[in-house]
């Protein structure tokens, strides 16, 4: 029998939630409440998501996997290696083992389906009378099982698992078995559809040439890769809409149009929005810059300097105190 625990990054800075792998560890007993007879630990080097959650920014061994961990399809080898034969699964929890196998169909690798694994967060909860979920630090304390090791550490998790889980009563480790069958796992979610936004509205500006010089009417954030850039110069063919474009190095131009519309009292405000490079919205913005060009200026607004004025004298105060 294997009890099975993971440490993972959950990407939900990345356009695409994904639980990727950070640490597998493993122990392997007897039976209940048995002898260990191997332990199993390696760390992964991510790949998918770039920055890390809050709570793989805590790992305790974030170093090792980020440093010194191995691409996970090595991992995966060794993990195969580790279980053959295995049939019986526990963990704290029901999600380790699913998140392992989707990672292994991500990276183009068979999962491994096992007979039955036993959720011994649940028979923990069901021996207390509790509908809510424990966390393990809680169970091994209450189990009194001395704290040797730290937390949030894959290896010493799943050994803290087995050893409350050899303290149950047998029966609550019987109700909560669960078959675990190829349709419980699902692949690995899709990248969530973008919502389509729309025109964003700036202003009011006191004058047409406030408007295109506003370095928020003049940033240009690429749809792809997000990086930002500056529209320098505007081109005009009616003196309402106009075209910019800026370049994203990865991904080539990136066209902004502004639409231009004074109100009653005299002042202008802008209608604004990010056009698909594709070859008609070329050709426009071709058009516009054989009409008339606005080269723009990289200055502030009297009321910009004034605010960053005061927001100096007000942290120089704040200093002094």
């Amino acid at each position: 029998m294997i009890f099975l625990d993971l440490e993972f990054n959950n990407g939900m800075f990345e356009t695409e939630y994904f639980d990727e792998v950070l640490q597998i560890g493993a122990v392997q007993v007897d039976s209940l409440g048995g002898m260990m007879t191997g332990t199993f630990n390696t760390f992964i080097r991510p790949r998918i998501n770039k920055r890390l959650s809050p709570g793989a920014r805590f790992l305790p061994e974030l170093e090792e996997s980020m440093e010194r961990g191995m691409p996970f399809e090595e991992a995966y080898a060794l993990w195969l290696d580790f279980i053959e034969g295995e049939t019986e699964f526990a963990e704290w929890g029901r999600d380790d083992y699913k998140i392992l196998s989707r990672n292994a169909i991500r990276f183009g690798l068979e999962p491994v389906y096992p007979g039955r694994y036993i959720d011994v967060q649940t028979a923990f909860s069901r021996a207390l009378g509790s509908k809510n979920g424990a966390q393990l630090y809680q169970a091994a304390e209450y189990c009194r099982v001395p704290d040797t090791f730290c937390f949030h550490d894959a290896l010493n998790d799943a050994m803290y698992t087995s050893l409350v889980a050899g303290c149950l009563p047998r029966k609550y480790l019987r109700e909560s078995v669960i078959d675990l069958r190829p349709a419980d796992i699902p692949p690995p979610p899709r990248p969530p559809m973008r919502k389509k936004r729309g025109q964003v509205r700036m202003g009011p500006f006191q004058s047409l040439d406030q408007a295109l010089n506003n370095m928020g009417c003049r940033r240009a954030v690429c749809p792809q890769c997000r990086r930002v850039g500056r529209i320098a110069a505007w081109h005009t063919q009616d003196g309402v809409v106009y075209l910019g474009a800026a370049d994203c190095p990865v991904h080539g131009p990136v066209i902004r149009r502004m639409k231009v519309l004074p109100d009653e009292g005299g002042r202008f405000w802008t209608y604004n929005d990010i056009l698909p490079a594709t070859d008609r919205n070329l050709r426009l913005l071709e058009r516009a810059r054989s009409k008339e060009t606005y080269a723009c200026v990289n200055r502030c607004s009297p009321s910009d300097t004034r605010r960053r004025k005061e927001y100096r004298s007000k942290s120089r105060h704040k200093k002094k105190k």
